[in-house]
This record gives structure tokens, C-alpha cells and sequence, in this order.
């Protein structure tokens, strides 16, 4: 079985304000590439979302996103704004 992988197109801005969020609340984050993996001679694609792997002192969070409108909190069950990620920062960090 043959495949191909692809990059996902990054949200730069969208990642900027979360590592600005972030700097403010210190935390440090950790972002990996999502990628599009296509499955040759076959109509099946998988798609990998981007990663943010936030971290403080007492605690870790993964925010998964796929574009600016689509942010979620560990999976796509507890979908997130930016105003809830800053708020939730500040409430983990006091």
C-alpha cells in the first residue's frame, strides 16, 4: 500500500495569539504540524491536526486545530475560543 503525506496549511496568526496567551500566563507551548495523509489508488484520506501542547506548572493541555474556526480542547467533543483558552490559563495559573 502506497501513501503520500501532505502539510496541513498553518494558521500563523491564530498561533501567534496563542503563544502570546501563553507568554502572558507562563506557560510554554509546543506546536507540531499536521499533515494530510492520502492513500493511493483509493478515495481515503486522513487528516492529522495541528498540535499545541501548552504546558505550566502543575498542569499540561493539547488544543487540536484544523483552522482558526475549529479549536478544541484534547479532542473534538469540547470545542474553544481564544477567550476561553486565555480565561482558563489564568484560572489554571492562580
Amino acid at each position: 500500500m502506497d501513501y503520500s503525506v501532505k502539510k496541513l496549511v498553518k494558521n500563523e496568526s491564530l498561533e501567534k495569539k496563542i503563544k502570546n496567551i501563553c507568554s502572558f500566563n507562563k506557560s510554554r507551548c509546543e506546536i507540531k504540524q499536521g499533515r494530510i495523509i492520502d492513500i493511493d489508488n483509493v478515495n481515503v484520506s486522513f487528516i492529522e491536526p495541528h498540535r499545541i501542547i501548552i504546558r505550566g506548572k502543575n498542569y499540561k493541555l493539547l488544543i487540536i486545530y484544523y483552522d482558526d474556526k475549529n479549536i478544541f480542547l484534547y479532542d473534538r467533543s469540547m470545542p474553544l475560543s481564544i477567550k476561553q483558552l486565555e480565561s482558563l490559563l489564568k484560572e489554571l495559573n492562580s
